[in-house]
């Protein structure tokens, strides 16, 4: 298990090399209430990224994101993959204390319930997905 996000995201740098590109955060901006506390750790290391399975979009991105149906005002979209499917985050956890999961936009389908509850056990069940 990792000790936090950057050691977690230079695992993916070491086994992707190339293959990504992750833009570290270099300058001091408020991470406030408009993005989940549980994606704070992120945004507070990087400010984008990109990987072969799909890319971590900007705090501006992903709040212009979020603000559209389906998503507000209980979901925070924060990336997506090379398909069909939105990286989403809730703002409350569920009770479970779950707060990841991914919706794809294509199945006409509403969006199901948190299933992950960290931002890297979710991660790694889509480089899983991409893998196989």
């Amino acid at each position: 298990m990792y000790k936090n996000i950057e050691e977690y995201l230079k695992s993916l740098s070491d086994k992707y090399g190339e293959n990504i590109d992750i833009k570290y955060r270099n300058c001091d901006y408020s991470i406030d209430n408009r993005i989940p506390k549980v994606l704070h750790s992120l945004y507070s290391v990087i400010s984008e990224a990109k990987f072969p399975f799909g890319e971590i979009f900007t705090i501006e991105k992903a709040l212009s994101q979020s603000s559209k149906n389906p998503f507000t005002p209980n979901w925070f979209v924060f990336g997506k993959d090379n398909y069909f499917s939105f990286w989403i985050c809730s703002f409350a956890e569920d009770e479970e204390g779950l707060n990841f999961t991914y919706w794809d936009h294509e199945s006409g389908n509403e969006i199901d319930g948190a299933v992950w509850d960290n931002f890297i056990s979710f991660f790694d069940e889509i480089q899983e997905d991409y893998e196989e």
